[in-house]
């Protein structure tokens, strides 16, 4: 008797133990646990940690650190089967987080990861994986402008491993991602579950096929995830985690070319600024792999007068390979690009079907083929490249390398080889090639701030590969600090007074995308197309590829015709 009572004193002891343990678990009072888009990450970055207004809005304890060389930052999906997403991690905390003071405390966090594991990421309640490792490690300096101050504090680390990411940041709307998701897992030649799009084979649902880089080791996991209201989660069963959405701004996507080579008939030569978007599309689609043929000003008429065609039409340039390189399907960028232009309602009426997209003719995994046939000077080259910085590290070191990649200082700094093309004319980053302070292509540097661009052709919409940048975030959560870290970006973001211009904040916007339906279940339920202009009613529905509108002109428009929205448009 007197034993069991000593086990029951015991027991009782330890139940004590562990409920004072949970009971004093700390919390902090406010909270931005983010992942997602590397567009973002920086200026974000800046909005926690920089003095702008004039305090930093999170506190001043800066640590950030690169996942790579046996260091795996992660993002955990708990749901079985599935695998971690590593990623850079920057972290802003104040002196009441460190010292864990109850009832207050502030930690932002932003992991990235790319747009579309951002919002699978959030709709499975992700977690962070910092490893213990860590702690008491140096940061390495990773957002520009924003000098690590600390090392990582064993009570930060405690708190942000394991902890639940409660915003998605991403780069197209959370619909897109869904349906982008529902595409690369739908079988090649298959028709995507409620869309006339056919699928990119690299299923089986809800766990796909790793996607592979052809130059490295990385490549990019396909896992389903449920984002509809009254939807249930493809691997667990579980119910959508609800979200609300918060506008960001406005990036573009940069078409990229490999400068070394400056002779005629090189990407490197000085004529080369500008890319026709028709050619553009064929090039992407692995339908073009002759440089000269997208020079179109080195061709020339030798002989006769009409009629055409004449066949003594020919080219003075000379004849060198392209060397392409394409994002995966589960990227953001990708996504923008493919229904921007080779899926462009335009140039996908002049496809016969199916039209893959970018995937055409991708028969191999990773893709690494050359062209059918030969240039003069060897085979072009069509591969795959897994994420921002190893497309602009592999076209930069590639000669007469070509890809694409969404704008931001971070990404593009150091990368000497490159240059921009504008796309029909329209430069992304200034009011026109002329207007480029470098001259026309050259990439903009930042060796101190204010470094500031104007962004005039998005700002009115008329650069065709563009993208409006969203945060999703979790209302339910009362820490949740996503509304203010987003004012602040923007602020430090403006092209005029801001610090840093990765995008265009989204108050400034003269245009939209218009909305359409989209599939967002498995089953192919769609979702119509709403705007959001009309008080009340939140936007819905895709608008990767939308066509371009004035705000104005939909203002206009629902005054005029009470209350009907410009949606169902595509460029």
């Amino acid at each position: 008797m007197k034993k069991l009572k000593l086990l029951f004193v015991a027991m009782s002891m330890m139940l004590t133990l562990l409920l004072a343990t949970n009971a004093f678990a700390y919390t902090p009072q406010y909270t931005f646990y983010a992942a997602g888009s590397s567009a973002m990450f920086n200026t974000f970055g800046l909005a926690a940690g920089y003095p702008i207004f004039p305090s930093p809005l999170c506190g001043t304890h800066v640590w950030s650190k690169k996942s790579g060389g046996g260091t795996h930052i992660s993002l955990h999906d708990p749901r079985p089967g599935t695998t971690d997403e590593d990623g850079n991690m920057w972290i802003v905390w104040d002196d009441d987080a460190q010292n864990q003071v109850a009832g207050s405390g502030r930690i932002c966090v932003y992991l990235t990861v790319d747009s579309i594991v951002g919002v699978r990421g959030y709709a499975a309640r992700g977690t962070y994986v910092l490893p213990a490792a860590l702690i008491g490690s140096a940061g390495g300096n990773v957002v520009p402008f924003l000098p690590d101050t600390a090392p990582l504090h064993a009570n930060i680390q405690a708190v942000v491993n394991g902890a639940t990411i409660n915003v998605g940041m991403t780069d197209i709307r959370p619909e897109d991602a869904k349906f982008a998701t529902m595409r690369v897992l739908t079988g090649k030649l298959v028709q995507t579950p409620g869309s006339g799009y056919y699928g990119q084979g690299y299923g089986p649902f809800p766990i796909g096929t790793p996607i592979v880089s052809a130059v490295s080791t990385a490549d990019a996991k396909p896992v389903d995830f449920a984002i509809a209201s009254g939807d249930t989660d493809p691997i667990t069963g579980g119910p959508v985690r609800p979200y609300g959405e918060i506008p960001v701004g406005a990036a573009p996507v940069l078409v990229v070319a490999n400068k070394t080579q400056v002779t005629p008939g090189r990407l490197g030569d000085p004529n080369l600024t500008n890319i026709n978007r028709f050619i553009l599309s064929d090039v992407l689609e692995g339908k073009i792999f002759h440089i000269r043929d997208v020079e179109s000003n080195g061709a020339s008429p030798l002989a006769a007068p009409p009629p055409f065609p004449n066949p003594n039409w020919t080219t003075s340039l000379a004849d060198w390979p392209l060397h392409v390189f394409l994002r995966e399907g589960l990227s953001g960028t990708f996504n923008t690009m493919e229904f921007c232009i080779p899926m462009a309602a335009e140039l996908d009426s002049n496809t016969v079907a199916p039209n893959l997209g970018q995937e055409h003719n991708v028969t191999t995994n990773p893709l690494n083929q050359n062209s059918p046939v030969a240039t003069a000077n060897g085979f072009g080259t069509r591969q795959r490249v897994i994420g921002t910085g190893e497309m602009l590290s592999t076209v930069n070191g590639t000669t007469d390398g070509f890809g694409y990649a969404f704008w931001s200082f971070g990404a593009f700094n150091a990368k000497t080889n490159l240059k921009y093309l504008t796309v029909d004319g329209v430069d992304p980053l200034f009011s026109g090639p002329s207007a480029n302070p470098g001259g026309p292509g050259a990439i903009p540097q930042c060796p101190a701030t204010p470094c500031l661009l104007p962004f005039d052709n998005i700002v009115n919409g008329s650069y065709p590969v563009w993208s409006k940048l969203r945060a999703i975030y979790d209302f339910n959560d009362p820490t949740n600090l996503a509304g203010t870290v987003v004012f602040y970006a923007q602020k430090a973001s403006n092209p005029v007074t801001g610090v840093f211009t990765d995008f265009v904040p989204a108050p400034l916007l003269q245009t939209f995308r218009s909305h359409f339906a989209q599939s967002i279940t498995d089953g192919g339920i769609g979702i119509v197309g709403d705007n959001g202009f009309i008080t009340g009613v939140p936007e819905t529905g895709g608008d990767m590829g939308g066509a371009v509108l004035t705000i104005n002109s939909e203002i206009d428009f629902i005054q005029d015709t009470g209350g009907n929205q410009q949606v169902n448009r595509k460029q």
